[in-house]
């Protein structure tokens, strides 16, 4: 069985080229290191999370165990990404992906600390982003069950928080391989961060966009179907 988010409904405000770029750069440096096209040693060793110098905080994104953990973090990338480039501006994304890196970052060294690489932590922080700025939008789920395929919509807080349980179900259950802390870490950080900007309008959603998290959390429309 395979399922995966496809696109979220949300407004479309410039075209999200920044996360397009964003996109082909872990690709290519990624495909490019599994393909051993790249292959200083010293150069990929130094983009490994281990610690909190910079090279190691922002270049572990760029780096994927394999094409499989690639495609798949990508295919949420250009999901989550695409939806929060597009109704913030292609300036401010980039910085938006590096505080999410760095707050996924700092939560798993303090408390894992085991070398990691992959931009999942980042992305997470993506999720938690759209969580808060469009918890009732639909996304769309591809799925695909013994070679009978289609989609389905269900509203985006629903998938976020069954995908942020797996996390925390994997923490306690697999513990191993896998960089929970990063995930969790950079999901609440984007979450916070999102609920902080709209509260300050350093970014507001659109009237089609129908309603934030913070807005349900005040009381102002408080159903969440």
């Amino acid at each position: 069985m395979i399922i995966f988010p496809h696109r979220i409904e949300t407004l479309e405000q410039v075209k999200p080229w920044s996360n397009w770029l964003l996109i082909l750069a872990c690709s290519l440096f990624s495909c490019g290191v599994l393909c051993d096209y790249i292959t200083d040693e010293s150069l990929i060793d130094s983009l490994i999370l281990t610690d909190m110098m910079p090279g190691s905080v922002f270049g572990h994104v760029l780096l994927h165990a394999d094409y499989l953990h690639l495609i798949g973090n990508m295919i949420f990338l250009w999901v989550f990404g695409n939806a929060i480039c597009a109704n913030t501006n292609n300036l401010i994304y980039p910085l938006i992906f590096l505080v999410c890196t760095l707050l996924a970052a700092s939560v798993h060294i303090i408390l894992d600390g085991s070398p990691v690489i992959g931009a999942s932590g980042a992305i997470n922080g993506l999720v938690g982003l759209t969580l808060a700025m469009y918890p009732v939008n639909r996304v769309s789920i591809f799925y695909l069950v013994f070679f009978v395929g289609g989609t389905f919509k269900v509203r985006a807080w629903i998938v976020i928080l069954a995908w942020i349980a797996f996390d925390v179900i994997g923490l306690f259950v697999d513990g191993d391989g896998i960089a929970y802390w990063a995930h969790i870490g950079g999901f609440v950080g984007g979450l916070l961060l999102g609920l902080i900007a709209l509260q300050f309008r350093w970014i507001q959603i659109t009237t089609y966009d129908n309603r934030s998290l913070l807005e349900i959390l005040k009381g102002e429309h408080p159903d969440l179907s």
